[in-house]
């Protein structure tokens, strides 16, 4: 019971930054969180927001992890994957099922989040070149993924420089 009720706020503190970004909360998945930058609404800077709001969450799992380690003695740590590319989004089903993307490049946001350690965000090689104006990223590092023989690269988030912002600050 006590699980799920930290798994509920933070589902839901994810979700304001999320929102607060422009993107879109995609599904719930036990212990993850999809989100999805750039549809329905299509925006532009659909890249930079992602990591904002992943560096957002970021903020949210540790002031949440703080409280839960004060009060049930456990080290709660999220970690974040992003990945760009085209999917297919939409409504799937009828009912609470709601707005969601499938297809490979939601498959290689997860393996982003696979190899991330614990407290950072991992981008892929496409995330990363997208946002390389304004991102402040580690030198980049080979990684292991499901699915794939040779080792991709992926680049661990650090910031964001808002004087590098391409379109004008986010909402």
């Amino acid at each position: 019971e006590r699980w799920r009720e930290i798994m509920t706020d933070l589902v839901n503190r994810a979700a304001v930054v999320v929102q607060r970004y422009g993107g879109t909360v995609g599904g719930f998945t036990g212990d993850g969180v999809m989100a999805v930058f750039g549809a329905p609404v299509a925006l532009e800077d659909h890249a930079i927001r992602a990591c904002l709001a992943a560096l957002g969450v970021q903020d949210e799992a540790k002031r949440l992890a703080a409280e839960v380690q004060d009060r049930d003695g456990v080290d709660l740590r999220l970690r974040v994957g992003l990945n760009s590319g085209q999917v297919i989004a939409g409504e799937i089903g009828v009912g609470s099922f709601g707005y969601t993307a499938i297809g490979e490049q939601v498959g290689m946001a997860q393996r982003m989040e696979s190899v991330a350690p614990a407290g950072d965000v991992m981008l892929s090689a496409t995330t990363a070149h997208l946002v390389e104006h304004c991102a402040i990223l580690r030198e980049p590092e080979m990684v292991s993924i499901k699915g794939t023989d040779k080792p991709v690269v992926a680049y661990r988030l650090r910031g964001v420089s808002m004087q590098q912002w391409p379109t004008g600050r986010p909402d």
